[in-house]
């Protein structure tokens, strides 16, 4: 389906307006980095880069992504699965970035006390997961 940005593109105002209102929503919904003057302080932020129109990508790169996307899927799988490799690997950054540190400290402790969320197909009731 092809969308024709020309009349949007050509409106600097209205271009504008779209690009606030975007920055709005990514800071609302935490799309954020620190910045380079305060690496340490995630009191000061800015928002995360990002494009207002969708990019073109070559139609060989795209088959070539869709290629591998199953082995990179069960990479990352078999990666989130082994607790002692990802400790290791992420040992020096869990000692500088706290955000990174507490979300390891969270996979501690599901992998502590087993996965405890109910999925869509399952009914978390008080005598526990029963199947819909």
């Amino acid at each position: 389906m092809a969308t024709n940005w020309g009349g949007l593109l050509k409106d600097e105002q209205q271009l504008e307006e779209l690009a606030r209102q975007a920055v709005d929503r990514a800071l609302a919904e935490g799309v954020l980095l620190r910045t380079s003057q305060e690496p340490t302080s995630s009191e000061v932020v800015s928002y995360a880069p990002f494009t207002l129109f969708p990019s073109l990508v070559p139609s060989a790169l795209l088959e070539q992504a869709y290629a591998v996307q199953m082995d990179f899927n069960l990479l990352v799988d078999a990666v989130s699965q082994n607790a002692a490799f990802l400790e290791q690997t992420l040992s020096s950054t869990i000692k500088q970035d706290d955000f990174t540190a507490r979300l390891f400290d969270i996979h501690k402790q599901v992998l502590k006390e087993g996965i405890a969320q109910c999925s869509g197909a399952t009914d978390c009731s008080r005598e526990g997961k029963k199947h819909i």
